[in-house]
């Protein structure tokens, strides 16, 4: 029995040495790859950190330069409203002033009109006053009263030529024109053939063109000299007197 724990004893020594040799092996293959395995995972655990702050840094910067485009785009957009107001104001106020202008304008226009309407019926009425007193005459006086006043209204303007100072007056004895609501009585035209000679030393023979609505008297024409006694034009007088003395 002993002899053969003899025989055993360096046997099992020897498995039990190649034993704990191989346990040994093994658990430093174990601790080695362990070791690889905690340091890979650290390094991919760090380069993932690294990876993470690169992103959020980015992400930072992101919005960093988003914020700033709103900033900007929110300053362009009130800068664009306000410029935009501006223009409307600008446009209202062209609008309300050329608005206002042709208001101004169709005003004047209106009185203009208004003081030319005025005017014009100012004239008809005087012109029909006239005509309605030229035909009021013919009505009231008979030819012979009408013959009487018409000598009146010649004399008188006869004694007018005759008083007037003609030294300072030249006449055209070319232009001249004689006009009479009836024809001139011989010795008025006689007379008046006389009184041109004397002032104006001018031989006319005198030849009336006859013009009814002149109602009574005589008016006549030498070069610039302009005389109207007619009692037509004495009815204009008197209306535009009337007309003054209405407006006082």
């Amino acid at each position: 029995m002993s002899d053969m724990w003899k025989l055993l004893l360096p046997i099992v020594l020897t498995h039990v040495v190649v034993l704990v040799v191989v346990i040994v092996l093994i658990k430093r293959i174990l601790l080695g790859d362990t070791s690889k395995a905690v340091e890979s995972v650290r390094e991919v655990e760090a380069e993932i950190r690294k990876k993470e702050a690169g992103i959020r840094e980015q992400i930072e910067e992101h919005e960093r330069v988003f914020q700033q485009q709103k900033i900007a785009a929110e300053k362009e957009l009130d800068e664009h409203r306000t410029q935009a107001d501006k223009e409307v104001a600008r446009a209202r106020d062209q609008v309300l002033g050329e608005a206002k202008a042709e208001a101004d304008r169709l005003i004047e226009q209106a009185k203009r009109n208004e003081e030319k309407f005025r005017q014009q019926i100012s004239q008809d009425m005087e012109e029909k006053a006239v005509l309605y007193s030229g035909e009021i005459f013919d009505l009231v006086f008979t030819e012979k009263m009408a013959e009487a006043v018409d000598q009146v209204f010649t004399g008188e303007l006869l004694d007018a030529l005759d008083a007037l100072d003609s030294t300072s007056i030249t006449v055209d004895t070319n232009d001249v024109a004689f006009t009479a609501a009836r024809p001139i009585a011989p010795e008025q035209k006689a007379r008046l053939e006389a009184i041109l000679k004397e002032k104006f030393e001018a031989d006319i023979k005198v030849q009336e063109d006859i013009q009814e609505d002149l109602v009574a008297g005589l008016a006549f024409k030498l070069g610039s000299l302009e005389i109207d006694g007619s009692l037509s034009n004495r009815m204009k007088e008197a209306v535009e007197e009337v007309k003054k003395h209405a407006r006082g």
